[in-house]
């Protein structure tokens, strides 16, 4: 990725060009249906160019580092986070199916473009539910509408997976499950100035368990 596409007026003005036709706002109603029917919320909100480059910043991502965006929406996050940070995998996963098949047009756009740093990016379409998630470093969920019962859900979920992971939440999850909070954020999203983002760590005296199996298929 050019250098000069670092500076954040650049990245905003990239993501302009990838999104010129996309957006996550409206979806058909027979998917709003089926994302109610898996318990899921349909509702859509996204957070902003400049609090993910802060949030970047504050977890210091690296070349190891691999992030999963759950309930990844047309994919700004995950493509701000690939074109502006060396990580080892970015990935997004998404169970509306416009949505999903958005942020793999803004990708391929980004491919051509020769704007991605990242080793890996990838969207698969499905519930982060039934996803593997075994290899995750930093895991971002915007949870602001899930339920109580789907946090519980997730939560447990994560604390499966290995220690040192770190859980990036807009909402507190229910029961922690082993998980302990490392840090608070202010960021603007689409739908709140000043919003709360809630930093959690899995810690290294964690018990491990094996991850449960992939349903998601690839694309």
């Amino acid at each position: 990725m050019p250098e000069e596409t670092r500076d954040l007026s650049a990245v905003r003005t990239a993501l302009r060009r990838l999104y010129k036709d996309i957006s996550g706002y409206d979806i058909p109603r027979d998917e709003e249906k089926a994302i109610r029917e898996r318990r899921g919320s349909p509702t859509y909100g996204e957070i902003n160019v400049g609090s993910v480059q802060k949030l970047i910043e504050h977890l210091e991502l690296g070349a190891d580092d691999v992030v999963y965006d759950l309930g990844s929406g047309v994919g700004k996050m995950v493509l701000q986070v690939a074109m502006t940070t060396p990580v080892r995998k970015c990935v997004g996963i998404e169970m509306a199916p416009s949505r999903h098949q958005g942020a793999r047009a803004a990708l391929a756009r980004a491919r051509e473009l020769g704007l991605l740093r990242a080793r890996e990016c990838e969207f698969y379409r499905g519930d982060f539910m039934e996803a593997a998630l075994a290899d995750a470093t930093v895991i971002y969920t915007c949870s602001t509408t899930f339920s109580d019962r789907l946090m519980r859900r997730l939560t447990l979920k994560l604390s499966t997976l290995s220690p040192g992971l770190r859980f990036i939440t807009t909402r507190h999850p229910i029961v922690r499950h082993g998980f302990e909070e490392v840090g608070e954020l202010r960021l603007d999203m689409s739908w709140h100035r000043r919003s709360p983002v809630f930093i959690y760590r899995l810690p290294s005296k964690s018990r491990e368990r094996r991850a449960p199996r992939s349903n998601i298929k690839r694309p």
